[in-house]
């Protein structure tokens, strides 16, 4: 193991943002990360997970946001069994290379207000 991170976003502190700033969402997430966001019921609690996904892979890495980490290119998709999975642009593949890492884990939960992630770096 190379590292590991954890994170917990408030969702009502995400949404804020995402109501505030139209061009949020454009600068942290992927398009197919809106679009799954935006297709669900509660679509700032998706968002929120999401985030904290992206800060949970940059902490395990000894990085912090401001890095010179796209966060759009640190995406949460999902295989094919449903499952969260960290697909990694050119920036966040390049950091993950610098760290000495090749792979990562990544696990998400939540209630109603708080979610929180969690990534190992191996």
């Amino acid at each position: 193991m190379k590292g590991v991170g954890t994170d917990i976003v408030d969702v009502c502190r995400l949404a804020t943002s995402l109501r505030r700033r139209t061009a949020f969402a454009d600068m942290v997430f992927g398009s197919d990360e809106r679009r799954f966001c935006d297709s669900q019921r509660r679509p700032e609690l998706h968002y929120a997970a999401r985030f904290a996904a992206k800060e949970a892979f940059l902490k395990a890495l000894g990085l912090g946001i401001l890095s010179g980490v796209a966060l759009t290119d640190i995406e949460v998709v999902r295989d094919p069994r449903g499952a969260p999975r960290l697909r990694l642009g050119p920036t966040a593949s390049a950091a993950l290379a610098r760290s000495g890492g090749e792979a990562t884990v990544l696990s998400l939960s939540h209630d109603h207000r708080v979610p929180m992630a969690l990534v190992v770096v191996s």
